[in-house]
């Protein structure tokens, strides 16, 4: 027992992120009070001058997202908003201390946590949902776990331990996004062992994000696969595409809730318009997430939680500024892919990025699953690992360009 005791102590310590990773899925408000604490143990390191804060466009959006909801809260009078300004406070630390672990080992450690994180999701979500089929509850096991619903009144759909079928898509997707980047890698080896044992991780993760009900996660599946077979072959994408686009009414069917999909979008319109309303209503500091809830209900009569588009909910929660700056990060993201895919030749660590990063734009074209903390803290810590990445890659490109001027 000691030893086990004094094996999860050393696992948090050499590679605290991935633990953190790990109570956050588990036990999400214990993993999201963890994380915290690591980001407010950051910050005091700053202020103490131990650490330096990056001046980078992240720094910058941060500190506007804060600057705007100290705003929405003078303007509009509401002192709750506040509580907004320091949970932002707190994830920038979890970005700092993120950024401040530049092992390559806390990048593998946390895809693998990821991973199976999304198994996870699956298993422990079936569970649950045959214990309330027996009649079982428990309120202070549900919240503790995650398996308490939120938001939604049916239990039909799978939701794991994110309290909401459309927050557990997202961790199901992100999981396949990392599992298909090693799966490629073992391809490539011709590790077939390995093959195998990812392939049956797969059909867990498939199936999972099928049961939870999400369009929006069975169709970012469908373009993870996409790329995947783009990078194994541009002949077996095509092909698998011709077959697709051949036989679209047959998939058609496999969507899930295909048969509402339409008035579904209509609601997303009608979210998006009046989203749009409330940007012309409150242009400088937004409303907040706390905010938007009361103001879209106040305008419309009807109930939504957020703008359920990733780049409508920073303008209309933080304001204009925010949202430009979040769009000029997009393109500047976007723009390194492309640079990135062109001339890094080792690619197995470019596939972690490939495989998860755009999911955060593709997820949040019809939701906004980082009004979760348990899906916004992960997405921070991939964002801090990326731009990692590109300032080494960047370093490199320049390293070679000196190299080969001075041997001309």
């Amino acid at each position: 027992m000691k030893n086990i005791r004094n094996l999860i102590f050393h696992y948090f310590r050499e590679q605290p992120l991935a633990a953190a990773l790990a109570l956050l899925i588990v036990l999400p408000p214990i993993g999201i009070l963890y994380m915290f604490t690591l980001g407010a143990m950051e910050i005091f390191r700053v202020i103490k001058g131990t650490r330096e804060i990056p001046l980078n466009i992240i720094t910058i959006l941060f500190s506007i997202l804060f600057l705007s909801t100290i705003g929405a809260a003078i303007q509009q009078q509401q002192w709750s908003y506040l509580s907004v300004s320091l949970s932002i406070i707190g994830f920038y630390g979890v970005y700092l201390f993120s950024m401040n672990l530049n092992k390559v080992t806390q990048m593998r450690h946390f895809s693998w946590v990821i991973i199976f994180g999304g198994i996870y999701q699956y298993l422990f979500g079936t569970f649950c949902l045959m214990l309330f089929r027996t009649g079982w509850t428990n309120k202070l096991f549900g919240y503790l776990t995650g398996s308490e619903l939120l938001g939604f009144l049916s239990h039909k759909r799978l939701y794991g331990s994110a309290y909401n079928p459309n927050y557990s898509a997202f961790l199901l997707v992100f999981a396949m996004g990392f599992l298909l980047a090693e799966l490629l890698k073992a391809i490539k080896m011709k590790v077939y062992k390995r093959i195998v044992l990812y392939c049956t991780f797969l059909v867990f993760l498939v199936a999972g994000i099928i049961e939870t009900g999400s369009r929006s996660g069975f169709g970012v599946m469908l373009i993870l696969f996409g790329i995947f077979l783009l990078r194994l072959s541009w002949k077996w994408s095509l092909f698998t595409a011709s077959i697709l686009i051949a036989n679209g009414f047959w998939l058609y069917r496999f969507i899930p809730r295909s048969y509402d999909i339409f008035q579904n979008f209509e609601t997303r319109l009608f979210i998006w318009k009046n989203s749009i309303n409330l940007i012309k209503e409150y242009p400088s500091f937004g409303l907040t997430p706390l905010g938007f809830p009361t103001e879209y209900f106040n305008l419309t009569g009807h109930q939504a939680a957020h703008a359920h588009n990733i780049f409508l909910a920073f303008f209309t929660d933080f304001g204009i500024l925010a949202g430009v700056v979040f769009v000029g990060i997009t393109i500047i993201f976007m723009f390194q892919f492309l640079k990135m895919l062109k001339y890094i030749h080792s690619k197995s660590i470019f596939d972690w990025f490939l495989f998860s990063l755009p999911i955060l734009g593709l997820t949040g074209i019809l939701d906004f699953p980082l009004s979760s903390p348990q899906i916004a803290l992960p997405a921070i810590i991939i964002v801090s690992k990326w731009q990692q990445y590109t300032l080494r890659a960047n370093q490199s490109f320049k390293n070679r360009q000196t190299a080969l001027l001075q041997n001309k």
